[in-house]
């Protein structure tokens, strides 16, 4: 669980690094910098308008990143789920 936080903390102070010169982390820095998997569509409930998610795993926690889907893509937010907050359901 520690690790979890320590890992999740590191990307959440890692963003102002990587910030377009305005100061705003934008999609084409995190599409370059952080490995993911696009998602067809937000998770109900967890954005809304016209927006874009990608999520990454980190140990026993997926991260949902969601990004504004038109211009530079700025940053809105990261929800993060547990072992214990999601089941994995794989389909063809």
């Amino acid at each position: 669980m520690t690790r979890t936080l320590i890992a999740a903390a590191s990307c959440l102070i890692a963003l102002p690094a990587l910030a377009d010169e305005h100061g705003r982390y934008v999609y084409a820095d995190f599409e370059v910098s952080v490995p993911h998997i696009d998602l067809a569509e937000c998770p109900d409930g967890l954005a809304t308008g016209d927006v874009i998610c990608r999520v990454t795993m980190n140990d026993d926690a997926l991260h949902v990143y969601v990004f504004e889907a038109e211009g530079e893509r700025p940053f809105i937010a990261v929800h993060s789920y547990y072992d214990e907050d999601f089941d994995l359901v794989l389909t063809k």
